[in-house]
């Protein structure tokens, strides 16, 4: 992230976040709310031909990781 850093503008980085006002969330925030993301996460057990749908509007997702082989296919609605 540190060379990242060094060619990219601080608020153009993947992790900047900011409130409505444009002023940045300081840093303890943002590991507090990361850790209470990662502390609520449910993993699931994926099986071939699974399926999963994301209600966007109701639920905060994420992914972690992963290694192997894999298709996703994405749909977006509203």
């Amino acid at each position: 992230m540190r060379e990242l850093a060094s060619i990219v503008p601080a608020d153009e980085l993947p992790q900047s976040v900011t409130f409505a006002d444009g002023s940045p969330i300081p840093a303890e925030y943002v590991t507090r709310i990361r850790d209470t993301g990662l502390e609520l996460a449910h993993d699931i057990a994926w099986q071939q031909g699974d399926v999963l749908l994301v209600d966007n509007l109701t639920l905060a997702h994420g992914r972690r990781p992963y290694s192997g082989a894999r298709r996703v296919l994405v749909a977006m609605s509203h």
